[in-house]
């Protein structure tokens, strides 16, 4: 019988399978979409949801441990099995490490936690939360969003112009730490412009890669983030993946990590 160590090892010697797959079947948006629901989860888990779901037959929507599932007035189906997810493992820190009155935690190694999707569940109908839908390129939302961004742009000492450009939307420049957003588009053109330079600077000021790498990784963020705030990028951003990609399985499963990670942390400074 195979041990939850053994589980999370075969998971990992089975990742680059699993990221080809998403080349072979079309399956990379469907993943992006996936990291944009699972904003709280590390790539990791993402991952791990992503490959023992597909390999079942099905996509990750909602996933709660047994008795969560329970609580919420639904029950796991007989025979449905757990999928694993990468958990912390905690316990109380002692009095030599904190003061008595303190209750504090600390992390003393890792543990495989068994989750269900909602699929493999039955009873009590859910209150969902609104599916993404594609709203007016002239949102009230937007302009909030986009100072919001230029805001962090300058947290990280970057300038940002809105000017009608040519030849490009949208321009990173490193050495005069400026970013420029075509001005003379729809406003959620420019709010997903600038998402994309802000990866860009996110990702790339201080770490060299080539430039499909760069613009796979800073478009695939801008269209989680966008579908994590409830806007719909797709009819610009898949040709423009699709474009960079080009089959490059390395590629993926190091754009997988580093996309989750940036995406949370705009959208985490966007919430702030």
């Amino acid at each position: 019988m195979s041990t939850k160590t053994d589980l999370l090892e075969r998971y990992g010697l089975d990742l680059e399978a699993a990221v080809s797959k998403l080349i072979s079947s079309g399956n990379w948006i469907q993943l992006l979409d996936i990291s944009a629901r699972f904003a709280a989860y590390s790539s990791q888990n993402i991952l791990l949801l992503f490959s023992q779901a597909c390999s079942r037959g099905f996509s990750p929507t909602l996933v709660a441990g047994y008795r969560g599932w329970q609580r919420l007035g639904r029950q796991v189906k007989a025979g449905e099995k757990a999928l694993y997810i990468v958990a912390p493992k905690m316990r109380k820190a002692s009095s030599r490490q904190v003061a008595p009155e303190e209750d504090f935690q600390v992390l003393i190694g890792f543990r495989m936690v068994g989750v269900f999707d909602l699929c493999q569940t039955m009873g009590d109908d859910l209150a969902m939360p609104p599916q993404p839908q594609l709203l007016d390129s002239e949102s009230p939302l937007i302009p909030a969003l986009v100072q919001r961004l230029i805001k962090l742009m300058d947290v990280r000492g970057f300038s940002v112009e809105f000017e009608p450009l040519e030849g490009a939307n949208g321009l990173t420049d490193f050495e005069s730490t400026s970013v420029k957003v075509r001005s003379d588009v729809p406003s959620l053109q420019q709010l997903k412009t600038l998402l994309h330079e802000t990866a860009h600077v996110l990702l790339h000021q201080h770490r060299l890669v080539s430039r499909g790498e760069a613009e796979l990784e800073a478009e695939s963020c801008a269209y989680v983030v966008c579908r994590a705030l409830g806007f719909d990028s797709s009819s610009y951003s898949f040709p423009y993946v699709a474009r960079w990609s080009l089959g490059d399985i390395d590629l993926v499963c190091r754009v997988v990590r580093s996309v989750h990670h940036t995406a949370r942390e705009i959208i985490k400074f966007l919430e702030e």
